[in-house]
Order: C-alpha cells, then sequence, then structure tokens
C-alpha cells in the first residue's frame, strides 16, 4: 500500500501518471475485493464459476501491486537526491516518521472497544490476541524498514547502483522467506500426520516461546501478511522505482514501457522453471526433498504480473491523453481510504461493522457487486472532499487536545 499523498513531480521533471494510476487501481482493488469478499455468498466462491475464478485471481493481485507500488513511489522520491547525507536526506527522516505512523495505526484500528467494553461490564475475560495480528499496515511499515536500511547500507559502501543493492536485498529476502514456507509446510505436515493417527498436535509457531505479537511477524496464530514475504514485493519495487528514476525521462518512450511489459511477462512464465531446476541442485541438502525455492515462485509470478501492469500504464500514458484528476486523487490518500475502510467494514477500533451486522458472505453476486460499487462511490466522494474532511479533523483534534489557536 503506497500511503504517501506526495504528489510524483517535481522541478524540471516529467509527471509519473502511470505511477498514479497504479495506486489508485490498487485501492479501487482493495476496496472492491474486500466488500464483495465479505457480502458474497460462499455458495458462490467455488472455482466452478468462472467469473468468480477471474475474479479471485485479480484480487489476488490486489496485495503484490500495493505493495511493490510502495516501494516504487518511496524510493523513487527517496532517490531524487543522492548528493545529500542518510541523516541529513528529509525523504530518510520522513521515512522513519511514516514507518512508526504505519506500525501505529496497524495495531491501533485492531482494537475491539466494543468487545472490551462488553468485557468490563459483564466482568468477563476478554481477549487480545487479535489485537497482536501482524497485518497489512505494519508489513508495510517493516518493508519501508527495509527500504531505508538498504539505502543507508548504499550510502555507506558509495559504490554501484541502488538497484542492485534493491535486487541483492530482495533476494535475500526471499530466501529467508523461502526458509520460513518451508518451515511452516513441514510444520502443517506434522499436524495433518498427528490427525491421522487421532493426536492432536499444536502448530510449532516461529520464533519458539517468543510473545504471539513477535510470532505472528513470522509464523503465528494472526500472520497473514508475514513481513517476510510481503517485503520481497516492497523491497524489489524498490528496485524498480531506482531503475525508473535514472530513467526517469524515457518513461514515455514506447521501448521503455514494452521492456517493463516484456520483462514482467518473461518473468511471471519462466521463474517457476528456472526456480525447480534451482531446488534440484539441493536435493542432497536438507530442504525439503528438492522442493523449496518453488514453494514461493507464486509471490515471483505475481511480482512479474505487477512489473508488466506497469509497462502497459506507461504504454497507455504514451499513446493516450489522461484525464482523470479525480481518479488519481484515489491513489494519493491510500492510507485514509484503508482505516476508513476497516473502521466501516470490519468494525475497527469500534468493533461494530458491516460485516456481519449487515452481511456476512451471504448475499448473491449481483448484490455483492452492488455493495462494493456503491462502497467505491462512497470512498470517491470521500477524497473529493478529502482536504475539507482533514481540516474538520485537525479542528477536532485541537479541541479534544485544547490546543486551539487563539
Amino acid at each position: 500500500m503506497t500511503f504517501d499523498s506526495s504528489h510524483i513531480k517535481s522541478e524540471n521533471k516529467p509527471r509519473l501518471i502511470f505511477i498514479d494510476f497504479a495506486r489508485s487501481i490498487a485501492i479501487i482493488l482493495m476496496i472492491e475485493g474486500h466488500f464483495t469478499g465479505s457480502a458474497l455468498s460462499k455458495a458462490y466462491q467455488n472455482d466452478s464459476y468462472l467469473l468468480y475464478t477471474i475474479w479471485h485471481n485479480i484480487h489476488g493481485l490486489t496485495s503484490p501491486l500495493f505493495f511493490t507500488i510502495t516501494g516504487v513511489i518511496f524510493v523513487y522520491l527517496l532517490s531524487a537526491d543522492n548528493s545529500t547525507s542518510f541523516f541529513k536526506n528529509e525523504r530518510v527522516k520522513k521515512g522513519f516518521r511514516r514507518v512508526l505512523e504505519l506500525i501505529f495505526w496497524g495495531y491501533f484500528i485492531q482494537l475491539n472497544l466494543w468487545s472490551i467494553s462488553k468485557s468490563i461490564y459483564y466482568g468477563s475475560k476478554f481477549s487480545l490476541d487479535w489485537f497482536y495480528a501482524f497485518h497489512v499496515l505494519q508489513s508495510i511499515g517493516f518493508g519501508i524498514f527495509f527500504l531505508l536500511i538498504i539505502y543507508g547500507i548504499f550510502k555507506w559502501i558509495k559504490k554501484g547502483s541502488l538497484y542492485w543493492y534493491y535486487l541483492i536485498g530482495g533476494i535475500a529476502m526471499f530466501i529467508c522467506y523461502g526458509y520460513m514456507r518451508h518451515y511452516i509446510q513441514m510444520d502443517e505436515l506434522e499436524i495433518s500426520n498427528a490427525l491421522k493417527k487421532g493426536r492432536t498436535l499444536s502448530p510449532h509457531y516461529f520464533p519458539h516461546k517468543f510473545p504471539s505479537f513477535i510470532q505472528n511477524m513470522f509464523y503465528g496464530k494472526f500472520s497473514s501478511f508475514t513481513f517476510l514475504r510481503y517485503s520481497i514485493y516492497v523491497i524489489l519495487g524498490g528496485m524498480l522505482g531506482s531503475i525508473i528514476r535514472i530513467f526517469e525521462h524515457k518513461t514515455k518512450e514506447w521501448w521503455f514501457g514494452t521492456i517493463f511489459l516484456a520483462a514482467g511477462i518473461i518473468i511471471s512464465n519462466c521463474i517457476q522453471p528456472l526456480l525447480r531446476i534451482l531446488d534440484g541442485l539441493l536435493i542432497g541438502d536438507a530442504l525439503s526433498s528438492g522442493k523449496f525455492f518453488v514453494l514461493t515462485s507464486f509471490d515471483f509470478i505475481r511480482f512479474g504480473q505487477v512489473v508488466s501492469i506497469l509497462g502497459l500504464l506507461m504504454l497507455m500514458v504514451k499513446f493516450f491523453t489522461i484525464k482523470a484528476k479525480l481518479f488519481l486523487k484515489l491513489g494519493q490518500n491510500t492510507l485514509p481510504i484503508y482505516v476508513v475502510h476497516v473502521i466501516i467494514l470490519y468494525g475497527g477500533i469500534l468493533g461494530v461493522g458491516l460485516n456481519p451486522l449487515l452481511f456476512n458472505e451471504n448475499l448473491n453476486p449481483w448484490m455483492a457487486a452492488g455493495i462494493s460499487a456503491t462502497a467505491i462511490l462512497l470512498f470517491t466522494v470521500m477524497v473529493a472532499y478529502i482536504e475539507i474532511i482533514k481540516e474538520k479533523y485537525s479542528a477536532f483534534i485541537r479541541l479534544i487536545t485544547f490546543k486551539n489557536k487563539k
């Protein structure tokens, strides 16, 4: 998730509209996917329905697109001035503040005040297990943190091109996630074998004997967005961002977008066979009998698809005049959209949301589509008046904190 409202422009430099387009597409896919997924009946969530298969595949591209574009935008802006020292770079300072902000909001919107208040009123015990979940915002925060660290290493070594550092960093994270994915697969296999023998075995969460909020970052009860997996997209997105920074005046040339499109297609179609060959070389190693790297090949396939989308958007900007100010504005306000959608749909913070209050995977496709379309429309209206909303929000904060200006 990009979560950066900064415009991609500077003095005497081209406006990279294709990046704005990419993050706007990502936020709309997120809204549509979450609302449709929450409303659509499980009876229709079946691969026997062609439309569901297509929808499910497109929805699966949302997170890779979000995380990759985050890296693209952040590093594109970060590398604007490589002559400034690391700690004096304003983008570095803003980056670390952004990391803290994302982690704060990530945990804060996981509060359930309704459940907590009921437990206090009735004197019953309440659980904070879900509050410790490691989810989208925390994972993005960690990804940006790694971008900053790698950039710091680049500034310290002062050799080579920045994109090589991010490529190496992405591969290193890929290997770490491969080991973690292998560990999880072996743990799940052990649990499955135990069930067949009539025994119940608890998952061996990692790291062992650590608090749950630490385990959820790697392999825990609530770790669907582990940073080991999704930081790969952010770091490789940083690699793309540094390349785009170098060739920013060429992004509107037909050949530049074509290279991105072709590279994405090659990655998507060739990475799995290559990883299978690499696994074959490791059969003698204690790595799942020759299956290790291929376990994470799907993530590289998704990355290749994102690269292709960027190439297509570059070509679209090259051959067509784009005038969609409000649409692009959606992508420039991803953080408020994400936070508000979690509160409204899932009951973030308050504990009461549309799911399951009004619907919970129990509606037909037409009703689910209507709910998603309505949600997109409402968030578009919100973004259209975002400046007024932010002004009112700031006034409210000043009021409750007694910081009104005289």
